[in-house]
Order: structure tokens, then sequence, then C-alpha cells
């Protein structure tokens, strides 16, 4: 009796591909069409076009949302640290101009979380990333280096990790991007 999962990705003899009439090379590990290899998609070999590009367009809004609460969480503590501070009674207005253009800096990535949010762009979340990222390494390597210590390591690393990973999200909203374009490309023609 021949193994019934080897069947399921391999096509029996004799199946055809559904969108082309040629002769079945694999099986849609999704819906269970037949394909042939004009219809393989190139990263992902066992799900039909019209299966990948489903599949696709609903990782796009959960990798987009992903980002953006990277790139909101840094802001938003940073809000809350200034109105626990102006509840404590220092004012804001002591702020240097130095410190109220590095805060305001922060609003970059907040938006461009927030723009994530709404739509799942790419280079939003590129621009949101490399801010933070940006952000957080002027205001921690130099004491960091002016006085080594274990705390400041930690606290880079910790600041550091939501915008590099929010970088690395970055990088798989732009090849989902890039995928469902390839898939609409090889549905024309």
């Amino acid at each position: 009796m021949p193994d019934v999962s080897e069947l399921w990705f391999d096509s029996p003899p004799g199946a055809t591909c559904v969108s082309h009439g040629r002769g079945a090379d694999s099986v849609c590990s999704r819906c269970g069409a037949f394909q042939c290899e004009l219809c393989i998609t190139p990263t992902a070999k066992s799900f039909c076009q019209p299966c990948a590009v489903v599949l696709t367009n609903q990782s796009l809004p959960a990798l987009s949302t992903r980002a953006a609460w990277k790139l909101i969480f840094l802001p938003l503590v940073g809000i809350a640290c200034l109105l626990t501070l102006a509840a404590k009674g220092a004012p804001l207005r002591s702020l240097n101009q130095e410190q109220i253009g590095f805060l305001l800096a922060w609003l970059i990535p907040f938006a461009c979380g927030l723009g994530l949010v709404l739509r799942p762009f790419a280079p939003l979340a590129f621009l949101g990333s490399l801010v933070a990222i940006a952000l957080v390494s002027a205001a921690l390597v130099p004491p960091l280096v002016a006085d080594f210590s274990g705390q400041r390591v930690l606290d880079l690393v910790l600041l550091g990790a939501a915008p590099l990973v929010a970088l690395r999200d970055a990088f798989a909203i732009d090849r989902a991007h890039r995928h469902r374009v390839l898939l609409a490309s090889m549905a024309t023609a």
C-alpha cells in the first residue's frame, strides 16, 4: 500500500494542472489543486498562485501591526515618563532646546507606527525603525562610552530591541509586498 503522505504532495499519474491543462507536477498544500511547473510559486513551492496571493494578503496586516507596536512603544514610554515628571512638579519648561528637539524627533517613529496600523507600507517601517535606532543610540551610546557600566549596556540592549525587531519586520513586510507583486505579474503572464 502506498504512503498517503507522499501522494498528497506528489500529483498522481495522469493528473492535469487546473490552470494550464498540462501534466501536474505537484499539489497545492492549501487547496489540493494540481499544478504544473508554471504554477509553482518561487518562494512557496507547495502553494498554487491563488493560495499564495491569499496567504500573502493575509500576512501583510499582521506583519504591519507587529512592526507598528514596536515603533509606538518607545515614544509612549517617553511620553509616560514626561507625564510622570510633570505630575511630580518638575516643569517641562525647564527642558533645553536640544532636549525638546530630541523629544520631538520621537514623533517620527510614532507617526510611522501609526501609519503602519493604517496601511502595511514597508518604507514607513524602515524609516521608523532606523530613526528609533538612531535616537536610542544617540541617547545611550555617549553615556555608555563615558561611564561604562553593566546597567547602561542593559539599557541599550532593552531599548534597542524593539526598533531592531521592527526593522526585521520591515524586511518581512517588504518581502511580502515583493512576493505579492511577483504573484500578480505571474498571474497576468
